[in-house]
């Protein structure tokens, strides 16, 4: 009896139940599944770390991070009891707070090994590969139009492609035992999250890459004297990378110009034409009327309060909030709202960039890690969706390039 349940068992149980928690995540009516799955992985973790002795590796070590986290749970809680309906706002903070954390801890506690991070980058491929399978199918299905996809909208899918690309880049790095099975990962992931990210029309999500890309270069050269000492094939590679980034945005605006402006509008017209400017001057006229007590956190009305702020009937249908989570989170909790979200992301990158600093698989998820901090926060400055799906599998993904980086004893018993 003691054989099924030794560590190692208990651990294989908790990664099943993991991988389906994050291969579920994009899709729709997936809510309850991944949070039973997650759960479940938690409790057999800690039985499993238990047994090992090993409950001292349970968490992270990394008080500035868990001071700004800590601050984040504990203003949304507290500006729950200032919304209208303080029970429906604390069930807004499970899912959209408690729900990441314990996601980060479950797959901070299940990756341990190159081997554990390449297991869910398989799992998220064939879920990449069904979504975009599902993006491509879209335009030639006639029902598509008339009822909800199946995947989630464009803005929390593009999220959800910003947040899973660094992770993605384990696989260029693979060592020996895994480097054929990563390869071949990696040829079906880069078309994937291209295609993808081109079919859903935004162009936010390529700044993204180019800001991640911009990113993981400077630290992983940092250390050298100046620019001449790095290889030019690496500074070539680079600037080929930005180049067709740069093409695809330019793509994607002028196609949004084609077909949402009058006709001859450029793509840098439709820019300079954005509706984010009113959007945001009407967040800050609102912060600024409660600059410190806030509307509530997940306070409902305030949706229809900030619609009413417009006048052109596009906006006034159409908006519902200031389409930036730092002032998202200043409507609902003020100006310490807004203290908390730059708190949290601040945390996260110094976490990151320390560890970028250290050598071998330390530093790749560091450098991976502070990407996907910069990409995921600038991803969601021009809309926020640091909510339900998107903020949870973040949660997920910091916890495994914190588990790559961590240095701890194999589990035994």
């Amino acid at each position: 009896m003691s054989r099924f349940l030794s560590s190692s068992v208990l651990i294989n149980v908790a990664s099943v139940a993991a991988a389906i928690a994050i291969f579920v995540a994009p899709f729709r009516a997936s809510a309850g599944l991944r949070g039973a799955m997650l759960v479940i992985a938690a409790l057999v973790i800690v039985c499993a770390y238990a047994r090992a002795g090993q409950l001292a590796h349970l968490l992270p070590k990394a008080k500035f991070l868990a001071l700004a986290v800590g601050l984040w749970l504990l203003a949304a809680t507290l500006w729950s009891f200032a919304a209208p309906q303080p029970m429906a706002s604390l069930s807004v903070v499970k899912r959209d707070i408690l729900t990441p954390i314990l996601a980060c801890l479950v797959f901070y506690a299940l990756t341990r090994t190159r081997a554990d991070m390449l297991r869910w980058l398989a799992v998220l491929t064939l879920s990449l590969a069904i979504l975009t399978v599902m993006i491509i199918r879209d335009p030639f299905d006639p029902l598509a139009t008339l009822q909800e996809s199946d995947y989630l909208t464009v803005g929390l899918l593009t999220t959800w492609i910003v947040t899973l690309a660094p992770l993605m880049a384990v696989l260029l790095f693979a060592s020996r035992p895994w480097r054929a099975r990563a390869r071949l990962l990696a040829i079906i992931v880069l078309p994937c999250l291209l295609i993808s990210a081109w079919l859903s029309g935004n162009r936010t999500v390529w700044v993204c890459f180019a800001s991640m890309l911009i990113v993981a270069a400077v630290l992983a050269t940092r250390a050298r004297a100046h620019a001449l000492m790095i290889p030019k094939r690496t500074i070539a590679t680079l600037a080929v990378a930005l180049g067709v980034l740069a093409m695809f945005m330019f793509a994607a605006m002028q196609y949004r110009a084609d077909t949402q402006a009058p006709s001859g509008t450029t793509a840098l017209g439709f820019l300079l034409h954005d509706s984010r400017a009113p959007i945001l001057r009407a967040a800050v006229e609102m912060i600024i009327e409660r600059p410190w007590q806030g509307l509530g956190y997940a306070n409902p009305q305030i949706h229809d309060a900030f619609a009413a702020r417009f006048d052109l009937p596009w906006l006034r249908n159409y908006v519902h909030h200031p389409h930036n989570v730092v002032l998202n989170h200043m409507l609902q909790m003020g100006f310490i709202g807004g203290l908390v979200i730059l708190l949290l992301f601040a945390a996260l990158a110094q976490t990151f960039i320390t560890k970028s600093r250290a050598v071998g698989l330390t530093r790749f998820a560091g450098l991976c890690g502070a990407a996907l901090v910069v990409g995921v926060f600038l991803r969601n400055m021009t809309d926020d969706f640091f909510q339900r799906h998107t903020v949870q599998f973040f949660g997920a993904a910091v916890g495994m390039l914190l588990g790559l980086a961590a240095r701890r004893p194999p589990l035994t018993g």
